[in-house]
């Protein structure tokens, strides 16, 4: 196996299994959530649907796992590194607690070595391989990502820092880079929703990040349109991007995309004042969080509330995105509706 397969199997594992473990919740959360004032023998599916998107880490070490063919066992111990190596559980108080799903990156550094030692050792050790394998390939791999987790959420605090100083500058220049930069970075390892937190981003910042999530969204729906199967497509529109991580890193160029419908997406924040809290950064237009928040924050008539969100979730942006994806197809050779093809098999 060469390394741009085995670095795409990777990201492939990875992208299922994000879409698996989150889609639930965002598709049905918010929903569930409201009917509980009326039905509260629903808020054990609510708290279901929070516990299911918390084994995200044991969901992408086990499609991680299945895109290199392995075994039940050795399925079983990428899963467990994955989890150990995630930070998705805390130890406080002498209690491990579940804090949420986990850094990806550090989960995807955790994978590949796990993956790696077990590709390495093979059967060399025979019937040997049910006592030693967890160990070397699970707890070890797990012990090293609870050691470099602190410094990789130092990617994150990076990242929280440049959009925090983006708080500071002009407010329309502000709202273009927060949302260029959540439309750059939806379809990446990169937890959005963890940078909003960290930074509080809120108000005009957080409804340009919102947008900037559904300008993704927007860019890669056009594009896998014509090239990937239905089941592909859906998840794409209900808004689970981060699908996509593996077709983005293969083909840069839909970079060009994104950041000409950041653009718009910010510039739609700020002149039609959608804005957003802390916890609603992030989620884009999935499960309604977003447009609920902002009209919540917006003022006038229900109906001028109504038409602003419209106008700013899907009126402006939708054919703005068709336009970019139809010029650029014209004017860039190497920018085709191919280079959205969604491959997930190994």
């Amino acid at each position: 196996m060469n390394k741009k397969t085995f670095f795409f199997n990777i990201l492939n594992g990875m992208a299922t299994g994000i879409v698996v473990a989150l889609v639930p919740n965002a598709l049905l959360g918010e929903l569930v959530k409201y009917l509980t004032n009326w039905f509260p023998a629903l808020s054990v599916v609510s708290q279901a649907l929070v516990l299911f998107q918390f084994g995200a880490s044991l969901f992408i070490g086990t499609l991680v796992a299945y895109q290199f063919k392995m075994n039940a066992a050795q399925t079983s111990i990428v899963a467990g590194a994955s989890f150990l190596g995630s930070g998705a559980a805390a130890f406080k108080a002498g209690a491990f607690t579940l804090v949420g799903i986990g850094d990806l990156i550090n989960i995807m550094l955790v994978v590949t070595i796990s993956c790696l030692i077990i590709m390495a050792l093979g059967n060399k050790m025979g019937s040997l391989n049910i006592v030693f394998l967890p160990i070397l390939a699970g707890i070890i791999p797990g012990v090293i990502g609870m050691l470099t987790l602190p410094y990789v959420r130092t990617v994150t605090g990076a990242l929280g820092n440049m959009v925090e100083h983006f708080t500071t500058l002009n407010p329309l220049l502000m709202c273009i880079l927060i949302g260029i930069t959540y439309s750059m970075l939806m379809a990446s390892p990169v937890s959005l929703v963890a940078i909003a937190t960290v930074v509080s981003l809120s108000g005009l910042g957080s409804g340009a990040a919102n947008l900037g999530i559904a300008a993704c969204c927007y860019t890669f729906i056009f594009g896998s349109w014509l090239v990937n199967s239905k089941g592909v497509n859906t998840t794409l529109v209900i808004g689970a991007a981060k699908m996509m991580m593996p077709v983005l890193f293969k083909n840069p160029v839909i970079f060009i995309p994104l950041l000409l419908n950041g653009i718009v997406a910010g510039m739609c924040a700020y002149f039609l004042n959608i804005q957003g809290t802390p916890m609603s950064a992030g989620f884009g237009y999935t499960g309604f969080v977003g447009p609920i928040n902002a009209f919540a924050l917006m003022d006038g008539s229900t109906t001028s509330r109504l038409v602003n969100l419209l106008l700013a979730y899907v009126v402006i942006p939708l054919p703005v995105a068709l336009a970019v994806h139809l010029v650029l197809k014209k004017l860039m050779p190497s920018y085709q509706d191919d280079v959205y093809r969604f491959t997930p098999e190994a």
